[in-house]
């Protein structure tokens, strides 16, 4: 029995940016001209995104015989270090806020 095909899901980028609201959001450039934390961070994770895709591409090409393995491992690695920074960024964002919430009125 054939698996049923799965649809991709959108880009982190743009499902943030229809909830923001799009322009004039919470995404939109702050008023010193500089681009907003918001949209740093949509940066970052759609940096992350696409360091995973190359990684996971260059694995599909290493395994297919048609790609360099050396290539392939240093993608790789860059592609989990960059991960590991992600998380521990967004455990310390999470610890941050949570002791923020707890201070006494």
């Amino acid at each position: 029995m054939p698996l049923p095909l799965v649809n991709p899901l959108p880009s982190i980028g743009q499902g943030a940016s229809q909830v923001a609201g799009g322009q004039g959001g919470v995404g939109s450039a702050s008023s010193s001209g500089g681009p907003s934390f918001s949209n740093s961070m949509l940066n970052a994770i759609d940096s992350l995104q696409n360091t995973q895709a190359a990684a996971t591409s260059q694995q599909a090409q290493a395994a297919a015989g048609q790609g360099n393995i050396a290539q392939a491992m240093i993608t790789t690695a860059r592609a989990s270090l960059a991960t590991q920074v992600t998380v521990a960024l967004v455990n310390k964002a999470v610890t941050a806020f949570t002791e923020v919430m707890n201070l006494p009125i």
